[in-house]
């Protein structure tokens, strides 16, 4: 209640800070979110709904949630049934739950650090990252069948008359969620941007910290060095900030997978994507 009262009354006494960042929420969500993700939103509905009927549709959910970004990864890894001895699905919400590639190569490549060569090199130290850390956590785990371990996706009473509708309408949701997460954190983002005490590099890891997209584009007007650019971002970006981290939780909410266990393993595959990327730059 307070924590209500008190953000009530920063909107109240600070409009233009607040229509800032409302702006700049809006300006991403039309411009970059829905753009990059709406397809891959309704595709990976329409293939859950699918995989509900069918064993051939299978790793359809799992390979489009890879490449479509936050949040979709958590979503697979919430809606896929997997066969008992195969991956752990708490396990598959790390390896799938990545920023996109187009993201990576459009966004933080070409128009914050001009060379979409330095976003593919970001991309795959992520993926890497997460990768170790995910096959690490399989490895270490001792599967035990009495345990729940994986996700069940029951069989969705969806006819083929009403199928397009349950998609667009599930679809629908996604965005939405979406779409208040980031706006909840970009004008938390335009507060933080208002603490003058704080120096500009500091301002944009707190940004970074809640909205990833925000954090970047304030890095990239500082006057500091690209190497330490290009690490500061690789690290907001594995990580996800919270307004992924809310994503996420929205995203497993009816599943029984650990949002706990996702932040730690995530802080893991962080430090080792920042590593291999300055493996990269230095090897460069």
């Amino acid at each position: 209640m307070v924590l209500c009262l008190l953000i009530f009354l920063l909107c109240l006494c600070f409009p233009e800070i607040t229509g800032s960042g409302i702006k700049n929420g809006l300006t991403l969500i039309a411009g970059q979110v829905l753009p990059a993700l709406y397809p891959f939103i309704l595709l990976t509905t329409l293939f859950k709904h699918l995989a509900g009927r069918s064993s051939k549709y299978r790793f359809l959910p799992v390979f489009i949630g890879f490449l479509s970004g936050y949040p979709l990864g958590a979503k697979t890894a919430a809606d896929f049934d997997l066969t008992p001895g195969k991956i752990p699905a708490q396990s598959l919400l790390l390896i799938c739950n990545n920023p996109s590639p187009a993201y990576m190569i459009s966004f933080v490549g070409l128009h914050c650090l001009k060379s979409p060569s330095l976003g593919i090199q970001m991309y795959m130290s992520i993926l890497i990252g997460n990768l170790l850390t995910g096959l690490a956590c399989i490895v270490s785990k001792k599967l035990s069948p009495l345990k729940e371990t994986f996700c069940q996706t029951q069989a969705l009473p969806v006819t083929s008359e009403n199928l397009l509708d349950q998609v667009i309408h599930d679809t629908f949701l996604i965005v939405l969620n979406v779409a208040s997460c980031i706006l909840f954190f970009s004008v938390a983002a335009a507060f933080i941007q208002k603490l003058i005490f704080l120096p500009p590099a500091i301002q944009g890891l707190f940004a970074g910290m809640l909205e990833m997209t925000t954090g970047i584009q304030m890095l990239t007007a500082q006057s500091f060095t690209l190497k330490l650019k290009i690490l500061l971002m690789t690290g907001i970006i594995s990580f996800g900030g919270l307004s992924v981290i809310v994503q996420t939780k929205s995203m497993i909410s009816e599943s029984s997978l650990s949002l706990k266990k996702y932040i730690a393993e995530k802080a893991i595959a962080c430090t080792i994507a920042v590593f291999i990327m300055y493996l990269f730059i230095h090897i460069h």
